[in-house]
């Protein structure tokens, strides 16, 4: 009896072991299809922030994006590594994803009924980061833990090190370790201490304390803080990360970690675009969204969501880096000048004033310094951008103003390539045109009516070419535009950069904007511009105007002016700037030179002389409000010498100064009408006299003018004049140099 009952329990224990060695041998196969079901991707790169810089391609401008920046493992900080690997995973360098006496121990607590624990090693965070891994329960343990297996056998210690640390969340919003360097301590993450990185470690156990902000950072708990602080330390010291002796001195507790409000301020000055750099921001997107493939034309950075939208999220979280032409020195110089700040000439102006300011670099076409409001959110006064990025712009907010006589650099090019001199000799007082007479009282008369054009001559009524445009005589260039026809004068304009003039249509509210990058002047003159072009009554916008008095400054190259100098992603260039120069057709550079050596007289003309030594060549202009005495637009644009031989690559800027909102005449703080010489000039002046001497641009000479014309007498009166200092209004006109009764109606501004 006895025997049978051992027999009978040898047999269970058998069938025991042999029921237990079946079903571990079907685990191990369902485990082994397990394992080989969970699938790494193949590719695991990260969403992270774009950041827009100067054209140092240094020091950032903006970001856009998720806040995260990803670092490549040789710029992590070693103290970095080795503090999270003490905070959070001790055996991170020997084991093999999986910490097994930890998955025992945390198995053991929970079944026994203590705190649901985790065990989960670096390569498991970051695998339950990656794959979006939530709750605490053993299927998600069991996918957690394939995955870090898996990681372990494909790639290194160092690269789970770097992916982990450009992934995991430090609090503050900020994802991976750059942007919690930034966070806390306001530096990159290459630069910090070896007690910076060990507080940063402290933090990824519980970096959002139940949304209260992390109990271990010391603006929120310093006793926490410092308590979790001093565990990492004892591991550090333990690991032999750090010699005991220089404990002391490398591990002290912090005590710059910068305040939540603070890190807020930091983040809102990098990514807000509501400060004059959004605008620039804008521009540079636009033209980033309409880069094509050569070879599919295919927009680049287009992309298709799931649900069939088109985005641009290959840009806002690409990661990239866009590397601006704007120069971080001369753009806090073009924000002080245009702005109302304290040592702006705008300081104290009446509030309806609003100023634009965009400079251009000749023969490259990069703007260089661009202010066309005080917010990336709120209007371009300076131009008008279409931004598929963000979502943001349109000409319903930005567009153009009237250029005035600053538009007569295009009218005498216009002149000399038809082969008159600047000696060349023209009737300067008003006189009868076809369909503008006396009798019909919309004669064509200038700002001066009543008072002798002051002209070497001595006449009183024939001026050279030079002297018309330095005293802004609007007759002659009237008759220059009639003579050539408008459509000569645009093309000029075309040519030299202006991409688009507005003009009143019949029939359609407001003025039209007619796109000159596909239509020539044949095409819109006469029907939509008359002869009135040559002295500037259609609007244009202040960055196309900068771009051609840069061509002008370039001895008539001209180059598409652009906001995007270069594109950077991963470590490698995938864009640099196209610069592909033209030269105005029939316009020679002893033309160019003629050109400067007239324009030079209008900023001595009106005391505008560079304080810095540096030659200024440049034309003011002014526009009247509607039929009144008034005026309601005020320019000053020019240049200083380009020669690339020297390097002195020259500049090229265009100031308008106007209304902020509906039309109003624009007055100075004391009252005085406001005209191109006495409000735009200074701010044009000062602009280019510290810009260029902040980036100690060579004083370079204008050539000599050669007198490239031939042609000695013309005859010519124009309409729209610009009452400039020393010239007062005639009978019939205002001080702002508007037309008497039934002359030419003005064509406003688009107005936002």
């Amino acid at each position: 009896m006895a025997r049978a009952k051992r027999k009978r329990r040898r047999n269970v224990i058998i069938a025991s072991i042999a029921a237990f060695i079946m079903i571990a041998g079907i685990g191990m196969v369902a485990g082994t299809y397990y394992f080989d079901q969970v699938a790494l991707p193949d590719d695991i790169t990260l969403d992270q922030s774009t950041t827009i810089y100067y054209s140092d391609g240094v020091t950032p401008m903006a970001r856009i994006g998720e806040n995260r920046t990803v670092l490549p493992f040789d710029q992590i900080p070693k103290d970095m590594q080795h503090a999270v690997v003490a905070a959070e995973d001790n055996s991170f360098y020997t084991n093999d994803g999986v910490d097994y006496k930890g998955v025992v121990r945390a198995a053991w607590n929970n079944v026994s009924g203590g705190d649901r624990q985790g065990a989960s090693t670096i390569s498991q965070q970051y695998a339950r980061r990656w794959a979006d891994l939530e709750g605490v329960t053993y299927a998600r343990k069991v996918r957690e833990a394939v995955i870090a297996l898996k990681l372990n056998q494909q790639y290194s210690k160092d690269e789970i090190m770097a992916m982990y640390l450009n992934v995991v969340y430090f609090g503050r919003g900020a994802y991976g370790i750059e942007a919690a360097s930034q966070a806390y301590f306001a530096k990159p993450a290459k630069d910090l201490k070896t007690n910076e990185a060990m507080l940063l470690a402290c933090l990824v156990k519980d970096p959002e304390g139940g949304g209260k902000g992390s109990p271990y950072d010391p603006n929120i708990d310093k006793v926490s803080a410092e308590k979790r602080f001093n565990y990492v330390r004892d591991q550090m010291i333990s690991l032999k990360f750090v010699p005991e002796a220089e404990a002391a001195e490398r591990m002290k507790f912090p005590d710059n970690v910068i305040t939540p409000a603070k890190a807020r301020e930091n983040a809102a000055a990098a990514q807000d675009l509501g400060k004059p750099e959004g605008l620039i921001v804008h521009h540079v997107l636009g033209e980033v969204a309409t880069l094509t493939d050569p070879g599919t034309g295919r927009l680049i950075y287009e992309d298709v969501d799931n649900d069939g939208k088109k985005n641009f999220s290959k840009v806002t979280n690409g990661g990239l880096k866009i590397v601006s032409t704007i120069d971080k020195d001369m753009q806090p110089i073009a924000v002080r000048e245009a702005s109302r700040n304290k040592d702006s000439n705008m300081n104290n102006q009446p509030g309806n004033l609003q100023a634009a300011l965009v400079a251009v670099e000749p023969g490259n076409g990069g703007v260089k310094a661009y202010y066309g409001g005080d917010s990336g959110n709120g209007c371009d006064y300076a131009s008008y951008y279409i931004d598929p990025v963000l979502g943001k712009g349109g000409e319903s907010c930005g567009g153009g103003h009237p250029p005035g006589s600053t538009f007569k650099v295009y009218t005498l090019a216009t002149a000399l390539m038809a082969g008159y001199s600047i000696d060349s000799m023209w009737n300067g007082v008003p006189q009868d045109f076809p369909g503008r007479t006396a009798a019909k009282k919309n004669q064509v008369k200038n700002a001066t009516e009543g008072v002798e054009p002051q002209c070497k001559s001595g006449s009183g009524k024939w001026c050279t070419l030079e002297e018309i445009t330095v005293q802004s005589l609007n007759v002659p260039f009237y008759a220059i535009a009639l003579q050539l026809g408008p459509a000569k004068v645009i093309n000029t304009a075309r040519a030299a950069g202006i991409r688009d003039m507005w003009a009143t249509e019949q029939g359609k509210d407001g003025p039209q904007r007619k796109d000159l990058t596909k239509l020539k002047g044949e095409d819109v003159a006469p029907k939509f511009f008359q002869e009135e072009v040559g002295f500037g009554q259609y609007p244009i916008t202040v960055l196309d105007h900068a771009g051609g008095l840069a061509t002008f400054a370039a001895r008539g190259t001209s180059v598409k002016t652009h906001f995007l100098k270069e594109i950077w992603q991963g470590g490698k260039k995938t864009y640099g700037e196209v610069i592909k120069p033209q030269r105005i057709p029939g316009f020679t550079e002893q033309m160019a030179d003629d050109m400067a050596k007239v324009l030079q007289g209008v900023p001595e003309h009106y005391g505008l002389k560079s304080s810095k030594g540096y030659q200024l060549a440049g034309k003011t202009g002014t526009w009247q409000l509607g039929n009144t005495t008034s005026n309601a637009h005020a320019w000053m644009g020019g240049y200083v010498p380009y020669d690339p031989g020297k390097k002195a690559p020259g500049l090229a800027a265009a100031v308008w100064v106007g209304n902020k909102d509906k039309e109003q005449p624009i007055k100075d703080k004391n009252g005085a009408n406001i005209i191109g010489g006495k409000l735009p000039g200074p701010i044009w002046r000062d602009f280019l006299n510290d810009a260029l001497a902040k980036v100690n641009m060579p004083k370079a000479k204008f050539p000599k003018a050669p007198l490239a014309g031939n042609k000695d007498v013309g005859t010519g009166v124009s309409p729209q004049p610009s009452q400039e200092p020393g010239f007062p209004p005639g009978p019939g006109q205002g001080p702002g140099g508007g037309p008497g009764p039934g002359n030419v109606t003005t064509v406003p501004t688009r107005r936002r």
